[in-house]
C-alpha cells in the first residue's frame, strides 16, 4: 500500500511538474491578448464629446466626480473607431496622458502599450502586428528610446536586437 502511494504521489508530483512548464511557457508568448480600455462607455463620469454621423460615440472624456455629483479634473480618455471598436484610450492627469495607454486595431486587437507620464511616453513599450504577434519591444525614459529593443518577426519569433541609438524615429514609435 504504501508503495503504490509512494507511486502515485510520485506521478502527481512530475505531472504538476510539466503542467506547470506547460503553463509558464504559455504565459510567455509573444501573442497578447487585447486588453479592454481602463476606461470604456460604462465607466461613470464619461462625457461624450466626438460622435460619428450614425451619433455612436467617438471620443469620451472622463473626470473625477466629487461627493456633490460636481465634475472635477480630467482623469481618462476612450476613443472609438466608427465600427464601434476601441481605438485607444488611457489616463490623463493634469490634462497631460500619464499612466498606461492602449492603442487597438479597427478589429479590436491590441496594437500597442505604453506608459505615459506626464504627457511622455516613460517605460516599457510594445508594438504588435495585426495578427496579435509582437514586432517591437523596447524602452522609453522621459521620451527617449533607452536600453535594448527587440524586433519580432511575422510568427513573433526574435530576429534582431539592438540598442537605442536614443533616436525615437528609430524606435518606431508614432504615439
Amino acid at each position: 500500500m504504501k508503495k503504490n502511494f509512494f507511486i502515485t504521489n510520485n506521478l502527481l508530483h512530475k505531472c504538476l511538474s510539466v503542467f506547470s512548464v506547460l503553463v509558464f511557457l504559455a504565459s510567455c508568448s509573444n501573442q497578447q491578448s487585447s486588453p479592454k480600455l481602463v476606461f470604456d462607455l460604462d465607466t461613470p463620469g464619461g462625457e461624450i464629446v466626438a460622435f460619428f454621423e450614425d451619433n455612436t460615440p467617438q471620443l469620451i472624456v472622463f473626470y473625477n466626480i466629487d461627493e456633490h455629483g460636481e465634475t472635477q479634473e480630467q482623469v481618462g480618455v476612450a476613443e472609438y473607431y466608427p465600427n464601434k471598436q476601441e481605438r485607444c484610450g488611457g489616463a490623463m492627469k493634469n490634462g497631460k496622458r500619464d499612466g498606461q495607454w492602449y492603442h487597438f486595431f479597427p478589429d479590436g486587437t491590441l496594437q500597442s502599450e505604453l506608459f505615459y507620464v506626464e504627457g511622455v511616453v516613460h517605460g516599457s513599450y510594445a508594438l504588435y502586428r495585426e495578427n496579435g504577434k509582437l514586432l517591437l519591444k523596447g524602452h522609453y525614459d522621459h521620451g527617449i528610446c533607452d536600453g535594448i529593443w527587440y524586433r519580432y518577426d511575422e510568427n513573433g519569433k526574435q530576429i534582431s536586437k539592438e540598442k537605442s541609438c536614443g533616436s525615437c524615429p528609430k524606435c518606431f514609435t508614432n504615439h
